[in-house]
Order: C-alpha cells, then structure tokens, then sequence
C-alpha cells in the first residue's frame, strides 16, 4: 500500500526481508536507473531503509525519469 507523494510503502516483514535495502534513496534511485525496467524507491516502514518496487500509483516521478 502506497501512502502520499512521499513513496512510502507498508511492506510486510517477509518481503522486506527478501528485498536489496539501499542505505539513502540516493543509491536506490541510482540502481533503479540502471534497471530495464521502471523502478520506484521507497522507504520501509519495518527496516527504515529504502527498497525498489514496480508499483508507481501514487509515488512521485524521481529526478532521473524527468528527462526521459
């Protein structure tokens, strides 16, 4: 579940568990880019962290999509 433009996402502990967890949306939002597909940085509510997803309902467009 997505809630506000902020991007933060309730992940469940077994998927946070199982995601890459990035230290800054920063580092996140880099591999993202790099990504054959559209990507999304979020912070967890669990891990307090940031994680990838494919949702993009909700989350505002990041920096590197603007000049695409």
């Amino acid at each position: 579940m997505i809630s506000g433009r902020g991007g933060t996402m309730k992940t469940r502990p077994g998927i946070c568990n199982r995601k890459k967890s990035f230290a800054t949306r920063d580092e996140a939002e880099r591999v993202a880019a790099r990504a054959p597909f559209k990507l999304r940085a979020y912070r967890c509510d669990l891990c307090r962290k940031y994680h990838l997803t494919s949702r993009t309902k909700g989350m505002k467009t990041p920096r590197y999509e603007l000049g695409r």
